[in-house]
C-alpha cells in the first residue's frame, strides 16, 4: 500500500529561474504605487477593449456561441452584448473571440501582439466570478499586461507562426494568479504550466479568412484562466517551458531579462486601431492616402504600385483575397481600398468589394517587398514606403513612419471615447453606455466588478 500511495502523490517539478523572475516581478507591483499617467492609460486600454468585446459580440458567429456558452459551463461571467452568462473560462473564450473580431483591438508593438484582447476578456471574467473589487482588477490586468510584453519581446516567433494564441497566455495567467491571491511561488508554478498551453497559430489563419484565428484568442483567454487553477489542482509545468515552447518550438529564440520591479510600463507605448484591419497595414495605407490626396491620383491612372516594408508586415503579402476577412489582413487590399474608395473604414471590408473586378485588378497591381533599413527600426517604429508608377510614366512616392493612433502619434482621447461608444453602442443602449463610462473611470474606488 505504501508503494500505492507514493504513486498517488501529486507530481511537482520546480519552475525555472525565469518563471520565479517574473513572478517576483508581478509581486512587486501595488496599485497605490502606479503612477497616474500609467493608471489613466490603463483604463483607456480597459475602455476600449470593453467597446470592442461590445462591438464583435454582435457577429453572428460569436452570438451563436454565447448561446452554447451556458450549456458548456453554466456560471456567472457576462456574456457581452447578451441576457447570458457562462463559467468565466468559457465567458473569456466567447468574449476575447468577439473582441478581437471586428480588428479594432489595441495592441503593442513592443510585444509584437494585442495584450489587451488576450488578458481582458478573461480577467473581467474571472473578476466577476470571484467578487473581486476593482482595484485588485485593475493590478491584475496591469500585471498581467506587463508580463505578456517582456515575454513577447523576449521571443522571436517562426515564420507560420500567429502572435495570437501564443506567448501572452502567460500574462493572462499571471492576471488570473493574482485575482486568485496566489503568492510568488504558486504564481511560478502557474507561468511555467500556461507556458505550455499555447495553441497551434497559424499565419494564414487570417490570410486566408479563416475566423478560427479570432478563437486563438479566445483560447488564450481561456485556457490562461484555466492555467492556475490546473496549478491549484496539482499539476506542474516543464521546468523552462518559456524558453522551450518560445525559443524553440512556436519562435526561434528566447531571451528575457527580468527586471526586480516595474521601472518601465509598456502598456503607456501600446496602439488604438481606427482602421478595421492588422495594424502591419497602416503605415502603407496612410502612406497611399498621402500620394491619393497630394497628387489627385486616380486608380485608372495607376500601372504598378510598391510597398515597401518591415519584416514580419510582409506575411500580409500576396495578391488573392478571399473574402472580406482576408481582406483585413492583406496589404495589398488595403492599399488598394484606399486608393479607389479613400477609407479603411469597416464598411470596406465586404464581399462585395472585395470581388469587384476593378479593386480585383488594383490588387494585382500591389506588391509588397521588405526594406531591411525599416526591418531594422523595430520594434520602436513601423514604417513603411509606397511608390506608385502611374500609366504616364510618372512616379510618386511617400513614406509613414508613425501611424495615427500609436503613442508617437497618439489618437486625442476624444476621438478615442467616440470609437467606444460606437462600438459599445452595437450592444448597449447609451444609459447602458454612460453608466459603463462612469464604472471605469472611478474603478479603483468600486468594491466589486460587477456584470455589464
Amino acid at each position: 500500500m505504501t508503494a500505492l500511495n507514493d504513486q498517488l502523490q501529486p507530481v511537482v517539478t520546480e519552475p525555472s529561474e525565469t518563471a520565479r523572475a517574473l513572478a517576483a516581478l508581478a509581486a512587486s507591483l501595488k496599485l497605490a504605487d502606479v503612477p497616474a499617467g500609467v493608471l489613466h492609460h490603463a483604463k483607456l486600454i480597459l475602455r476600449d477593449t470593453l467597446g470592442v468585446m461590445l462591438g464583435g459580440s454582435q457577429l453572428p458567429e460569436i452570438r451563436n456561441l454565447a448561446r452554447l456558452a451556458p450549456m458548456l459551463a453554466p456560471g456567472k461571467a457576462s456574456l457581452f452584448g447578451t441576457d447570458l452568462t457562462a463559467a468565466s473560462h468559457v465567458a473569456a473564450l466567447v468574449n476575447g473571440a468577439g473582441g478581437v473580431s471586428l480588428e479594432l483591438d489595441e495592441g503593442n508593438q513592443f510585444a509584437v501582439n494585442h495584450p489587451g484582447v488576450h488578458i481582458i476578456p478573461g480577467l473581467w471574467a474571472l473578476a466577476e466570478e470571484e467578487g473581486a473589487s476593482g482595484a485588485v482588477f485593475l493590478e491584475a490586468v496591469i500585471i498581467g499586461y506587463e508580463i505578456a510584453v517582456r515575454v513577447g519581446r523576449a521571443t522571436k516567433l517562426r515564420g507560420p507562426v500567429h502572435p495570437f494564441g501564443t506567448h501572452a497566455i502567460v500574462g493572462t495567467a499571471v492576471g488570473a494568479a493574482h485575482l486568485m491571491g496566489f503568492d510568488e511561488a504558486m504564481t511560478a508554478r502557474t507561468i511555467e504550466l500556461a507556458a505550455g498551453l499555447p495553441i497551434a497559430s497559424s499565419q494564414m489563419a487570417a490570410n486566408t479568412g479563416a475566423s478560427v484565428r479570432n478563437l486563438f484568442t479566445g483560447f488564450t483567454n481561456h485556457n490562461g484562466l484555466l492555467a492556475p487553477r490546473f496549478v491549484r489542482a496539482g499539476f506542474c509545468g516543464e521546468p523552462g517551458a518559456l524558453s522551450s515552447v518560445f525559443g524553440a518550438i512556436l519562435g526561434e529564440r528566447f531571451a528575457l531579462d527580468v527586471e526586480p520591479r516595474f521601472t518601465e510600463f509598456f502598456l503607456t507605448r501600446n496602439y488604438f486601431k481606427i482602421y478595421a484591419c492588422s495594424r502591419w497595414n497602416h503605415a502603407p495605407i496612410e502612406a497611399a492616402r498621402d500620394i491619393r490626396v497630394t497628387h489627385d491620383v486616380k486608380p485608372s491612372d495607376i500601372a504598378s504600385v510598391t510597398v515597401h516594408t518591415y519584416d514580419p508586415a510582409t506575411r500580409l503579402g500576396g495578391n488573392t483575397v478571399a473574402n472580406a476577412y482576408a481582406a483585413k489582413h492583406s496589404i495589398a487590399f488595403n492599399v488598394a481600398v484606399q486608393l479607389m474608395h479613400g477609407s479603411n473604414d469597416a464598411d470596406v471590408y465586404t464581399d462585395a468589394i472585395v470581388h469587384d473586378p476593378a479593386m480585383v485588378a488594383l490588387i494585382g497591381k500591389v506588391a509588397v517587398t521588405e526594406d531591411p533599413a525599416l526591418t531594422a527600426l523595430l520594434p520602436g517604429v513601423r514604417a513603411a514606403r509606397v511608390e506608385i508608377a502611374l500609366t504616364s510614366g510618372k512616379t510618386y512616392s511617400a513614406r509613414s513612419d508613425v501611424p495615427i493612433g500609436g503613442f508617437d502619434n497618439p489618437l486625442p482621447e476624444g476621438e478615442l471615447r467616440a470609437k467606444f461608444r460606437r462600438l459599445a453602442a452595437l450592444a448597449l443602449p447609451d444609459e447602458a453606455i454612460d453608466n459603463l463610462e462612469r464604472v471605469v473611470a472611478g474603478l479603483e474606488t468600486a468594491e466589486r466588478i460587477e456584470a455589464i
